[in-house]
């Protein structure tokens, strides 16, 4: 079943491949590789199956809940109230974002850009810095490669290993393809045109409603640029 769904996400993927979204008047605030980590009036843009079903019925709902693995993530009532309540676009980053030139205000993206070869990160940065308005602010939260590295050399060795290799075949498509520090980081957000480069704490920064989206304090690196 689940190789079935997996097929059937990425043929609708391809199929919208090249659209573009037309937004509203307004901060539009987008948050990238969202999955259910959302706030309110932000639109989410994620692959994940389970948002084409966003205005189906509650009791098709259900089943979907039951049959696509959500639950092992989020209760039923979590699940149908996140997806009545927010905008999401039902998306595969890898072909870009759905939008205009210049046209979003703010962008988010946490535990999104590991998952990506470095190519495709950059790709994929280079579209944040596209869609982006002129002095538009973007906060990236990833793993941090210097957390890791003090993890391995203070013995946690198994706990460092899971950041840099799949444990089993089930966490294939999970995996991280690629990590970071924040002066690689910075270099490569420095080549796609971004300045005034930051590091962040958790929760904190000029990012509206970043006490809402942070949700990985110990582990993740937190930083803001702007156009």
């Amino acid at each position: 079943m689940q190789k079935i769904i997996q097929f059937i996400n990425f043929v609708i993927l391809w199929l919208k491949r090249k659209r573009k979204i037309k937004l509203f008047n307004g901060p539009v605030k987008v948050n990238v590789g969202s999955g259910f980590t959302v706030a309110p009036n932000w639109i989410n843009i994620d692959g994940n199956f389970n948002l084409l079903f966003k205005n189906f019925p509650i009791v098709i709902l259900k089943l979907i809940y039951k049959y696509t693995g959500i639950k092992k993530w989020m209760d039923l009532e979590h699940f149908i109230k996140t997806l009545k309540s927010n905008k999401f676009i039902h998306h595969n980053v890898l072909y870009g974002l759905p939008f205009h030139n210049e046209t979003v205000d703010f962008v988010y993206s946490s535990h999104l850009l590991e998952h990506l070869f470095k190519e495709d990160a950059f790709q994929l940065l280079k579209e944040i810095y596209r869609v982006l308005k002129k002095g538009g602010l973007f906060r990236l939260c990833i793993p941090d490669m210097n957390y890791v590295l003090n993890l391995y050399q203070n013995g946690k060795k198994q706990e460092a290993l899971k950041y840099l290799f799949p444990e089993s075949k089930a966490d294939y498509f999970s995996r991280h393809r690629y990590m970071y520090d924040f002066e690689t980081i910075s270099e490569i957000l420095k080549e796609v045109g971004f300045k005034e480069i930051t590091k962040q704490e958790y929760r904190q920064g000029s990012l509206p409603d970043v006490e809402k989206l942070d949700n990985r304090p110990f582990e993740s690196l937190h930083l803001e640029a702007k156009k």
